[in-house]
């Protein structure tokens, strides 16, 4: 393990325990909820469980960003296996724009059927999520088509006398 890698293994396992953090305050944070509002009460335990869902794509992302590292710190960064884990990242990063997209379409429908009005300002950080992970799927698109195109060039030069 480099120096580099391990600064963002460092990272990683930080976003990990902000995630774990982030889903016990929600938890805590619905109970108060429930209590506020016990109309919507029934609500909490299937809107904390799709939540609890949504992050399971990340936390398979997390690992697939490990696997590209012991890629890295093996001297393999151009090879076969990082297009591979770059696609699977890719499709993952979708995966969770998908649905955050659904989840709000969900929110929006929720919170107008019980509520009979929609706050736009709650909405906000929601549309912002959705942007970053919009920002990121292009990103890591634009890295596998970069890794693939580095591959190409190495199997070629590897290939010439």
């Amino acid at each position: 393990m480099t120096q580099e890698t391990r600064l963002l293994r460092v990272l990683l396992v930080m976003l990990l325990a902000g995630l774990v953090m982030a889903s016990g305050l929600l938890y805590i944070v619905s109970l108060d909820l429930a209590a506020v509002y016990p109309e919507l009460a029934h609500l909490r335990l299937p809107i904390y469980v799709a939540v609890l869902v949504g992050l399971v794509p990340v936390i398979v992302a997390v690992k697939v960003v490990f696997d590209f590292l012991s890629v890295v710190d093996q001297g393999e960064a151009f090879s076969t296996r990082t297009v591979r884990l770059l696609r699977r990242l890719k499709v993952l990063v979708g995966i969770t724009a998908t649905y955050e997209v659904l989840g709000l379409a969900g929110v929006l429908v929720a919170t107008w059927v019980a509520l009979g009005q929609t706050k736009a300002y709650m909405l906000l950080p929601w549309f912002a999520a959705e942007v970053v992970t919009l920002f990121l799927f292009t990103l890591v698109a634009l890295l596998e088509r970069l890794f693939a195109a580095a591959l190409e060039l190495r199997q070629d030069n590897e290939l010439t006398v």
